[in-house]
């Protein structure tokens, strides 16, 4: 199992760095729709360290480790910020209602990682929060 990782600076700037390096290292084992998907979810998770953990203070530590074999890839974003309350986790509900009249900030980068990931954790460890993402991957199509 291939594994790579990155601490990157609590600046919203860097997750492009992320954003890239998963690219990447994901195109080996996915096709482009759901190597997006696993893009837009670290996104979301890095962007939750940043906002939440951190409240948006900079020159924090953000860590992102990418495990990968040909079955899946495992995502770990790590920090030392605030914690998230764990129930977050327990709402299984993926529906976006928006209501357009009166739209709110937050609340659906959560339900974007649970629509587009197989597996989500979180545990605290060492004083670190950390969220564990999976995606199984499936055969990739003759078209590439």
């Amino acid at each position: 199992m291939s594994k790579i990782e990155l601490v990157i600076e609590s600046r919203y700037e860097n997750i492009d760095l992320v954003g890239t390096c998963l690219e990447s290292l994901s195109s080996q084992l996915f096709e482009e729709q759901q190597c997006h998907q696993i893009k837009v979810c670290v996104y979301e998770a890095v962007t939750n360290c940043i906002k939440h953990g951190y409240r948006g203070s900079l020159g924090q530590k953000v860590y992102i480790s990418y495990e990968m074999n040909a079955e899946r890839i495992i995502l770990d974003i790590s920090d030392a910020g605030a914690s998230m309350d764990p129930q977050l986790l327990k709402d299984t509900s993926t529906d976006f209602q928006i209501d357009l009249d009166n739209p709110k900030e937050g609340g659906m980068g959560l339900k974007i990682i649970k629509s587009f990931m197989d597996d989500i954790q979180y545990q605290i460890k060492d004083g670190m929060n950390h969220l564990t993402l999976v995606k199984y991957a499936k055969p990739l199509s003759d078209s590439q």
